[in-house]
């Protein structure tokens, strides 16, 4: 192992940090949770970059909120996030399933029904917790795609702790993985992809997020224009402690005419409206990091 990679165990994306919560999990008892989450909340809060995008995204999300107030929204992001890592952990490893309720049931048993779907979700609530519950109460198959993790060896934590019938798909082979999604898709499994934001040199479309321009990722829609399936929108959010809702909202169907932008741009604005929506609300459980407007000033 060379020095830089030795070195990149400890950093905030590093594995040395999900090895050591994993342990945490497993040994702690259930009283001390909270004390172990309020340290993780606090050692996130260290993270420069993180906590700077954070500050930048709810300033945006709460026009006129001061800096000071911010920095504490902050804290209540990364305590959020630190909970849903920790119930994760717990269903892998001790197959501890939370509480569920539903919102929009009916529209989640449609897609169900389906003869293939695209599940549209966003950094919110625990996303690895819902696609895995969904792979083992479904008689559907899904495939959930996400970012890999910039560190191999957390990457490979990742993938060798995941659950039996659920296939992740990393996106770092667009076209060769696109018509891997597209031959699944028409198989009538379900394709679970988030739709928030914009990592690596992906494809997007332009978009506007709470009154400012913004770009999506350009996948899902093209997706399921070309296999002709309807895209649901599905929000996890975290309802308190080993709670969680399912928010599923009406389909959005990709029309398709001699316009192509036009069809996409009336999608993109449906997905950005029931986005927008879910953010306003669940602001403290919204998980991205990274500036969503980069001209926004923290």
């Amino acid at each position: 192992m060379t020095r830089s990679a030795w070195w990149r165990r400890f950093l905030v994306r590093g594995v040395f940090w999900r090895q050591l919560l994993r342990f945490a999990i497993l040994n702690v008892p259930p009283w001390i949770e909270p004390i172990v989450m309020a340290f993780w909340a606090a050692f996130f809060l260290l993270w420069g970059p993180g906590r700077r995008g954070v500050m930048r995204n709810l300033k945006v999300i709460k026009p006129g909120s001061t800096s000071i107030a911010n920095f504490f929204r902050c804290y209540r992001v990364f305590w959020n996030y630190a909970w849903t890592i920790a119930d994760n952990v717990r269903f892998k490893e001790l197959h501890t399933i939370p509480d569920w309720e539903f919102i929009g049931w009916n529209q989640f048993q449609a897609m169900q029904a389906s003869n293939g779907a695209i599940l549209l979700t966003a950094h919110m609530g625990s996303y690895d917790l819902g696609a895995h519950l969904f792979s083992e109460t479904s008689t559907r198959r899904i495939v959930m795609v996400r970012a890999p993790e910039e560190d191999p060896q957390t990457r490979a934590f990742e993938e060798h702790h995941g659950a039996e019938g659920l296939r992740i798909e990393f996106n770092t082979r667009a076209t060769e993985l696109a018509l891997d999604l597209l031959e699944t898709v028409r198989e009538g499994a379900i394709v679970a992809i988030q739709g928030d934001r914009v990592v690596g040199a992906i494809s997007t479309l332009p978009a506007t997020f709470f009154g400012r321009p913004a770009n999506v990722p350009a996948g899902p829609f093209a997706l399921a224009m070309t296999a002709r399936v309807p895209i649901y929108p599905v929000f996890v959010v975290r309802a308190g402690r080993r709670r969680y809702r399912l928010v599923t909202s009406r389909p959005i169907e990709i029309t398709r005419s001699r316009n192509r932008d036009d069809d996409f741009a009336r999608a993109v604005a449906q997905w950005m409206t029931e986005l927008e929506a879910v953010v306003r609300g669940y602001w403290y459980q919204w998980f991205t990091f990274e500036p969503a407007w980069p001209e926004v000033s923290a």
